[in-house]
Order: C-alpha cells, then sequence, then structure tokens
C-alpha cells in the first residue's frame, strides 16, 4: 500500500513540475514575441517594414502557435491567427495604417494570452 502512494505522489510531482514548466516557458516565448511585435510595428510606423520581415514575423508566430495549441483556448490562437493573416494582405499592399491596427491587436493579444494560462481563482470562478 505504501508503494502506491508513493507512486501516486511521484506521479503528481512530475505532472504539476511538467505543468509549470510549460507555462514559464510559454509566457517567456510570448514575452520574445510581443518585443518582436513592438519592433515590427515601430518598422510599419516607419513605412519601413518589408513583406519578407513580416513573414519572418509570421513564420515566428507559427513556431510559437504549434507549441501553445495544447495548452491554451483555441478561440485567442485562432484570433492571433486571423490578425496576422488579414495583416498579411495589408503588408503586401503597402497599407502601414491597417496593418499597424492589425499588429496592435496582435501586441494586444500576445500581452494577454499568457495570463489565462496562470492557475487563478478568477479563471476558475
Amino acid at each position: 500500500m505504501t508503494k502506491n502512494i508513493w507512486a501516486g505522489f511521484v506521479a503528481l510531482v512530475l505532472v504539476v513540475t511538467c505543468g509549470v514548466l510549460e507555462v514559464v516557458l510559454l509566457s517567456r516565448s510570448y514575452e520574445r514575441m510581443a518585443a518582436c511585435c513592438e519592433d515590427i510595428i515601430a518598422k510599419c510606423n516607419e513605412e519601413t517594414l518589408t513583406v519578407k520581415e513580416y513573414n519572418a514575423f509570421r513564420d515566428k508566430w507559427v513556431e510559437l502557435r504549434e507549441q501553445s495549441e495544447l495548452l491554451l483556448p483555441h478561440i485567442d490562437v485562432y484570433e492571433i491567427n486571423l490578425r496576422f493573416a488579414e495583416g498579411q494582405a495589408y503588408a503586401e499592399d503597402g497599407d502601414y495604417a491597417q496593418l499597424k491596427a492589425q499588429l496592435e491587436v496582435v501586441r494586444e493579444l500576445l500581452d494577454y494570452v499568457p495570463h489565462l494560462m496562470k492557475p487563478s481563482l478568477k479563471h476558475i470562478v
């Protein structure tokens, strides 16, 4: 009986540890992505952003999205996808005002989404 209790305890510790590590690592990735978004918005303000730079930024998002889809609510990740898709058309057309509007929403979501990963009584109630 004691072995079963210890086995359960070890399994619980492993699951909690993996969860904490996942939240910490994904939060850091979202912070880096948000900082990158700030740089892209600055280039958009200067009207120097190229389609190639936007595509590189979007590729970074795709990598992060694939890492986070299992943990995060799909509706929030999907919203960021939509903003990137709309932004693609604006980047190709050189419509910096519309692209900046989309990127501002992306930046806000990149700041907000990691908040959803952290267990909180507010999220439960």
